[in-house]
């Protein structure tokens, strides 16, 4: 894997616990541990709790959108979530979810279709240039057209 592009992306970890006995502790350090062996830096992490965490609009996913944009000028940026359900249960809101980070030049992407058997260590860099358009060396634009709510 060329280091330049693993050095040159930004994670952006989020999780949320729906009840009380959710814990998302677990789920966070499976997706720390895929980002360190990818060599992803990892801005931070951002988890909604409670009835925060069924609604679209969320506190803390709103603010990791807002600081993937901020943070993620001229790199790669991931909303690196352990599986699609950590997002939302419900296709079209984990969807209209997916178009905020889209918006802002970001790309999410989940642990569990990674490490599937067979999947090479470079499965999230490919899954990354293949959704999107080269627009330029080392520069890949990535969007999200799925149907919305």
């Amino acid at each position: 894997m060329d280091s330049d592009a693993a050095k040159s992306t930004l994670v952006f970890i989020y999780d949320r616990e729906v009840t009380e006995k959710d814990s998302a502790d677990d789920r966070i350090l499976t997706c720390r541990q895929f980002a360190h062996e990818r060599r992803w830096a990892v801005a931070g992490q951002w988890v909604d709790r409670g009835t925060n965490a069924v609604d679209v609009r969320r506190t803390f996913w709103t603010g990791m959108v807002a600081a993937m944009e901020h943070e993620g000028q001229g790199r790669r940026v991931v909303c690196l979530v352990a599986d699609w359900d950590r997002i939302a249960f419900d296709e079209a809101a984990r969807n209209t979810l997916q178009q905020t980070v889209s918006h802002v030049g970001g790309v999410c992407v989940a642990v569990s279709d990674e490490l599937t058997p067979n999947s090479s260590r470079d499965a999230a860099m490919r899954r990354l240039h293949a959704s999107g358009e080269q627009i330029g060396p080392g520069a890949t634009l990535v969007r999200h057209d799925g149907a919305t709510a």
